[in-house]
C-alpha cells in the first residue's frame, strides 16, 4: 500500500532564519512581489505580523478625516458584534492596527497542518481602501470568495499542536493552476456543502427563517430544546476559562503565566471532548476543562486547533478553536457545569 508523505518532516529540527511571502498591491498597475523576511530569534510568529501592521499603519484611502474613518470603522464594529461601541472602546480600538488573516487553505489533518492565510487590513473599508481585483480573484479560486480592499500579502505557515513555522510562499505559486488552489478550493466548497446541508434539514423542520440562506447562520439558528442541555450552565462556580461562538466556531481562551510554553500544555480534543491542562497554573487549577466532561454537541477534530498568544501586559492566554460538528448554536459549553457563554 502507498505511504502519504507530508511535505513538513517533523523527524528533523531545522532552524529557519528566513522565509518568502508575497505582495498584491490593490493598484493592478503595480506588479505582485516575491518579498524575503528575516526572523528575529524568538519571534517567529510575530514578525510578520508586525511589519504589516506598520504598512497598513500607512496606507491612506479616500475616506479623509479620521472623525470619518473613525465612524465608519464604529458602524463596522456594530454590525460584527451586534452591540452599541462606546466612545472610550471607540478610542482604543481607533488606536489600534489590526491584521486580518482570510483563510485560503484552511488547515487541519487533511492538509498535514499546513496553512495558507491571505492578510489585508482590518480598518480597509472604514479607509476607503480600492478593491484589490487580484485578491479578490485568488480568494475566489479558492472557493474562498471575500470582498478584499487595499493591499493583500500572502504567506504559509505550518502549525499543529507542537510547532509554529513559517514556510516559503512563492509568487510562482500565485496561480489558479497551483496544486494548493485546487486543494483550498476542495475543502473549502466540501466545508461550505457541510453547512448547507444542516441548512436543509432544519429548514425542513421549519425551524429556520429566510435569513438563514446565507452561509452564516449564527443568528438565525434556534438554540436547540435537548432537556438534558437545561441547567448545565454553573454560574456560581469560578471558570477558568471563557467561551465564545461563532458561526461554525467556538472560540475557547484560558489566561496563564507569560513563562508559559506549548511544553506546559496538554490539550486533547476529541469527538464530544476537551481536556485542557496547563502545568505552570497553581496547582489545583492547572486543569482548565476537564476531558470527563461531554461538550454541548461534536466537533470536526481534525478542524480544531490551539495556540498560545501574548497579552499587552506580558502574560499569555491560550486560544482554543474548536469547529462544530453541525452549525448551531450551543447553549453551553460542556453538558454540565459550563461556563456561561461571553458574549
Amino acid at each position: 500500500p502507498s505511504t502519504r508523505v507530508s511535505r513538513f518532516d517533523r523527524s528533523t529540527t531545522m532552524t529557519r532564519t528566513s522565509f518568502k511571502y508575497v505582495y498584491i498591491p490593490a493598484d493592478a498597475s503595480c506588479a505582485m512581489e516575491e518579498l524575503t523576511m528575516e526572523i528575529p530569534e524568538g519571534k517567529e510568529m510575530e514578525c510578520l505580523l508586525d511589519t504589516l501592521k506598520e504598512h497598513f499603519r500607512s496606507s491612506s484611502g479616500t475616506v479623509g478625516s479620521s472623525a470619518e474613518q473613525k465612524a465608519i470603522f464604529k458602524k463596522q464594529l456594530e454590525e460584527q458584534s451586534g452591540k452599541v461601541i462606546d466612545d472610550s472602546l471607540m478610542d482604543i480600538a481607533s488606536r489600534m492596527q489590526m491584521v486580518q488573516p482570510v483563510a485560503l487553505l484552511p488547515g487541519g489533518k487533511a492538509t498535514d497542518w499546513e496553512h495558507i492565510n491571505l492578510y489585508v487590513d482590518d480598518r480597509g473599508i472604514s479607509k476607503g481602501l480600492p478593491r484589490n481585483d487580484r485578491a479578490c480573484g485568488l480568494a475566489n479560486e479558492c472557493g474562498a470568495p471575500t470582498d478584499i480592499v487595499g493591499d493583500a500579502f500572502i504567506a504559509r505557515i505550518l502549525d499543529d499542536d507542537d510547532r509554529f513555522e513559517r514556510h516559503d510562499f512563492t509568487l510562482a505559486e500565485v496561480s489558479s493552476g497551483a496544486p494548493w488552489v485546487k486543494r483550498a478550493f476542495e475543502l473549502n466548497i466540501k466545508k461550505k456543502q457541510n453547512v448547507g446541508d444542516v441548512q436543509e434539514q432544519l429548514r425542513a423542520m421549519g425551524a429556520v427563517n429566510s435569513a438563514a440562506d446565507s452561509l452564516n447562520l449564527q443568528d438565525a439558528l434556534p438554540e436547540p430544546t435537548d432537556p438534558a442541555l437545561l441547567g448545565a450552565v454553573d454560574h456560581d462556580m469560578k471558570h477558568m476559562y471563557a467561551w465564545s461562538q461563532e458561526g461554525e466556531d467556538v472560540v475557547v481562551t484560558a489566561q496563564v503565566p507569560a513563562e508559559t510554553s506549548k511544553a506546559d500544555v496538554r490539550c486533547d480534543i476529541k469527538r464530544q471532548s476537551m481536556h485542557l491542562e496547563v502545568a505552570t497554573l497553581p496547582e489545583g487549577s492547572r486543569v482548565v476543562v476537564d476531558g470527563a466532561l461531554e461538550l454541548c454537541f461534536e466537533v470536526t477534530t481534525d478542524e480544531c486547533s490551539w495556540s498560545i498568544l501574548k497579552n499587552k501586559d506580558g502574560t499569555k492566554r491560550i486560544e482554543v478553536t474548536l469547529t462544530k460538528g453541525k452549525e448551531m448554536r450551543w447553549p453551553c459549553f460542556t453538558r454540565n457545569k459550563s461556563a456561561p457563554e461571553t458574549k
